[in-house]
């Protein structure tokens, strides 16, 4: 059972100085240096450097530590999984969070605050809501709205910041300075708090690890760790800590290059699926260092495309659906069997799959909207539609459809938008190809468009408004309408409803613009969401051209919308 103690103090992990909690709780007020709490003396178990401890509201029972029965088999070795996403928030984070808040209430802030886009946000806003104290989370301007709608729920005070996240950062600094505010994050609190990752795996297992696989941004989870065990072999409640294994995407992975190069490297910018581990500047470099030093680990980085084929194979063998940085343990320990096979291995699983069921949706072909016929449901199983959406998954895919055997009315339709971009003398990539296969596959040939441009033209007017002119085909008479909108897109939907709304009233609750191959500018995609009466039609669009892309989504989604319609 967990206790308090004041019998701590606060130094500089660089050179020892002896700082004040009352004057930082991040880092070193001499060097600048991470901090780090040292107890006076060894204990037998679990402690917190607090005044008292409330036990965790939110969660009552351990994450669960699990056999990966059909992973051992397959790779020859003794496989473990830690379920961190079994957290009250979907993530490890939560131990963390649970210590850092109950020290702000002890350093009687006034408030608590936290640079994130994620995890962190949640963590923080769901224990900061729960004991009653005020919570700021800065944010990026393009954060979208799902990232942070579990902070959200949580009652946190969102603040977006025009930059990107290391303006978040400073002025979450300066706002912490600014007034009487905690400033969570990747700190020597936090670091308390998930240091109780090992005494849980001592309470749930007989036996030692040989390694534990530990997914890294920052590092501060792998110092926390890393921690934990120490205290536990001085306490003499182990005798040995396993090796420690440092995991980072190719992408993005400082800390992995720094262990090699034996100093701290901070790049401009990292780019992965593996967001939650995506850190530009690893703040607990140090402390990982000493932690793979001090227990003879190591450290290795993985593809993208190893990301997403350890991720499927993790739900598809051992039904745990994870967040991408999940995917790392697996992808690490399949690239260096020879190290680890016949070895008793853990891999730590950090963060729910929902957390990122966009990553998922961007490498998984879409399923089609069937019309309600048997025989067309027929001709799509025996299609090799289905099969090819399994294996397209975390592979290069860049002619895999060319097999797929399209019917008489879907292959006239592709070869109309690809007879479309001949003319206009672009050339599609094999991914555009792809990507345009699959949108026509999606596609009712029989549907009945009410309303198609024949013709328009834009005009830039005063203070920024355009003018669109459009030449519609409204069931077989011609009509010519004009709108005026904040841009191009805006004024040609404008105008476009102006008529077609007399058919049936649609309104545009967001609109998406992805262009596939920004080198060649040859697809661009538009994703229409349209509304009517409280029931929701996607529609899709494919052009060289972005305004025919809006036409083409705007008045197919009307098809589908009057086709669905009472009479």
């Amino acid at each position: 059972m967990a206790r308090t103690t004041k019998n701590y103090q606060l130094k500089c992990v660089a050179n020892g100085h002896l700082n004040s909690e009352e004057e930082t709780t991040t880092y070193c007020t001499e060097c600048g240096s991470v901090l780090r709490v040292y107890y006076d003396e060894p204990a037998d178990g679990l402690r917190y450097p607090l005044d008292s401890l409330v036990p965790d509201p939110l969660k009552s029972n351990h994450s669960a530590l699990t056999h990966l029965g059909r992973l051992s088999k397959t790779y020859n070795a003794d496989l473990y999984a830690k379920l961190d996403f079994e957290h009250p928030t979907g993530c490890f984070k939560d131990r963390g969070s649970y210590i850092e808040v109950q020290k702000a209430l002890e350093l009687e802030a006034d408030a608590i605050c936290v640079a994130s886009t994620g995890n962190m946000a949640a963590s923080v806003a769901a224990y900061a809501c729960y004991f009653k104290i005020p919570c700021f989370i800065f944010v990026p301007e393009k954060t979208t709205d799902a990232k942070i709608a579990q902070a959200t729920i949580y009652d946190a005070n969102i603040i977006r910041i025009k930059g990107d996240f290391s303006v978040c950062e400073g002025l979450c600094r300066k706002f912490a300075e600014s007034g009487n505010y905690y400033m969570a994050g990747d700190y020597v609190f936090r670091e308390e708090g998930q240091k109780a990752f090992p005494y849980e795996i001592q309470e749930q297992h007989d036996g030692e690890f040989d390694y534990i696989f530990i997914p890294i941004g920052c590092g501060t989870n792998f110092a926390a760790i890393h921690k934990g065990y120490q205290e536990l072999k001085e306490a003499g409640r182990v005798s040995k800590i396993p090796k420690l294994i440092a995991l980072q995407p190719e992408q993005s992975s400082p800390v992995v290059e720094g262990i090699f190069k034996k100093k701290k490297i901070i790049k401009k910018q990292v780019n992965t699926m593996a967001q939650s581990v995506a850190a530009s500047d690893p703040v607990d470099f140090e402390k990982v260092l000493i932690g793979i030093q001090d227990t003879d680990g190591a450290a290795y980085t993985v593809t993208e495309d190893e990301i997403l084929q350890s991720l499927k194979e993790m739900a598809v063998e051992e039904g745990h659906f994870t967040e991408p940085a999940c995917a790392l343990p697996l992808a690490a320990f399949k690239n260096n069997l020879d190290t680890f096979k016949g070895k008793k291995c853990l891999f730590i699983l950090t963060g729910a799959g929902l957390k990122d069921t966009k990553t998922v949706a961007k490498h998984s072909l879409s399923s089609p909207v069937l019309s309600p016929d048997i025989d067309k449901i027929r001709n799509y199983i025996e299609s090799g539609y289905i099969e090819m959406q399994k294996e397209s998954w975390g592979k290069s895919r860049d002619t895999f459809m060319a097999n797929l055997e399209m019917d008489e009315g879907h292959q006239e339709l592709y070869n109309d938008y690809v007879s479309d971009f001949n003319k206009k003398g672009k050339t599609l990539s094999n991914n555009e190809i792809e990507v345009l296969q699959s949108l026509v596959f999606n596609e009712d040939v029989d549907l009945d468009y009410p309303a198609e441009v024949l013709d328009y033209k834009l005009t830039m007017r005063k203070h920024g408004l355009v003018q669109a002119k459009v030449k519609l085909d409204i069931e077989g008479k011609e009509v010519i309408t004009e709108a005026s909108g904040v841009g191009p897109i805006d004024a040609i939907l404008s105008a476009m409803k102006s008529e077609t709304d007399n058919i049936f009233l649609l309104q545009v609750s967001n609109h998406e613009v992805e262009i596939l191959s920004p080198d060649t500018d040859s697809l661009v995609m538009v994703t229409l969401t349209l509304t009517n009466d409280g029931k929701e039609w996607v529609s899709k669009g494919a052009s060289p051209d972005t305004l025919e892309a809006v036409i083409q989504a705007f008045t197919k989604g009307l098809a589908i919308a009057t086709k669905g319609a009472p009479a």
